[in-house]
């Protein structure tokens, strides 16, 4: 059984009060000694103070409201243990789900996070990605590498943030999991999704407004623009161009037609910063967990992907990625059953003519 005296618990909150005190309640069964962290964003509702009379022990943070990335790094910057779990306050835990992530990010130090499968209340798989993304029409039997965690629920370990960093503060809601996972990856390690599931309710703190919509669209050209080659990126601001016109010209709410003619207004103008909501401005700066003396991300000396410290501080990003290969040549890091191995570039040598006789 996983000893939650290891971990710290970040959960940003804006007005979900009900829901807050349903996952601060099932934190205390599955997990009573980790240190939780709540950050709330001004909520409207009572949800700071309810924090303060129901759970004296939950370190509470008052923040004024600039985002999901915001609060998440205002907790991570208090959170003190080696393992950290970033969670919705809309999200119940369950002692599978946890003993499982535990377990993973202990075992195999190339894994720099892990999720759970998120499930609605009735049971039912949730397309939090849209149903499209394969995890969600695909049955996860076991451990499954992904390209892309949900941030409704991410484990991950005070040496992954060391190197890779928290979140970027230039994203309002939405697509900063993208952004993180994203980095991760480049950064050398794996991402994995469990097959133990959690309830996720979804949407408790937010109703999908035009400004959202528009902070949807917004941020998935930034993250595009950041993670994609420049040619794809070019193409999806085109494409969202031609969208938004369209959606404008036959969606018969004013509100919402303002809205696409926004959006069009933004893509034409490569505005992809330009949040309709205010954000912190700090962008990607790093926040660091409580208790960290290393800058991050990538100068001090930084775990390799075997735990055992880089010999260079300037080179602790290249050591990783070096070793992991050099591990996965050696057939040190396992592979699960579902994901198949990538193939290199054959490299042809160049034809050469034949001088003529």
């Amino acid at each position: 059984m996983t000893d939650s005296a290891t971990l710290s618990v970040v959960i940003p909150s804006y007005n979900a009060r009900a829901l807050l005190a349903r996952a601060l309640r099932t934190l205390a069964e599955v997990a009573p000694r980790a240190e939780v962290i709540v950050v709330d964003g001004e909520s409207a509702d009572g949800s700071a103070e309810m924090v303060e009379r129901e759970f004296p022990a939950v370190v509470l943070v008052r923040q004024k409201n600039h985002g999901f990335a915001h609060a998440t790094n205002r907790g991570i910057e208090r959170a003190t243990r080696p393992f950290i779990l970033l969670m919705n306050s809309d999200l119940f835990l369950t002692r599978d789900a946890l003993d499982a992530m535990f377990s993973r990010l202990e075992g195999d130090r190339a894994i720099g996070a892990v999720g759970p499968r998120l499930v609605n209340e009735d049971g039912s798989r949730q397309a939090i990605f849209g149903p499209y993304y394969w995890p969600n029409w695909v049955d996860v039997r076991k451990a499954s590498r992904v390209w892309l965690l949900s941030g409704a629920c991410i484990m991950t370990r005070r040496d992954v943030l060391e190197r890779v960093g928290a979140l970027d503060e230039s994203f309002f809601l939405y697509n900063e999991e993208y952004d993180w996972c994203a980095r991760c990856q480049k950064a050398g390690y794996y991402l994995e999704l469990l097959p133990e599931t959690v309830v996720h309710v979804g949407g408790g703190s937010t109703a999908k407004s035009p400004e959202l919509i528009l902070e949807a669209h917004r941020g998935f050209l930034y993250v595009t623009r950041k993670h994609t080659p420049s040619f794809v990126a070019e193409a999806i601001r085109r494409g969202m161009i031609l969208e938004s016109l369209v959606s404008a010209g036959f969606d018969r709410r004013p509100a919402h037609r303002s809205m696409w003619l926004k959006l069009a207004s933004l893509a034409h103008r490569r505005a992809d910063l330009e949040s309709p909501f205010p954000v912190s401005g700090r962008g990607s700066s790093v926040a660091r967990p409580n208790g960290l003396a290393l800058p991050l991300p990538t100068s001090g000396l930084a775990l390799d992907v075997e735990g055992r410290r880089a010999s260079h501080p300037d080179e602790s990003g290249t050591h990783a990625l070096e070793r992991a290969s050099e591990l996965a040549a050696a057939g040190r890091l396992a592979r699960p059953a579902n994901v198949l191995p990538l193939r290199r570039a054959q490299h042809r040598k160049p034809r050469t003519r034949r001088a003529a006789l």
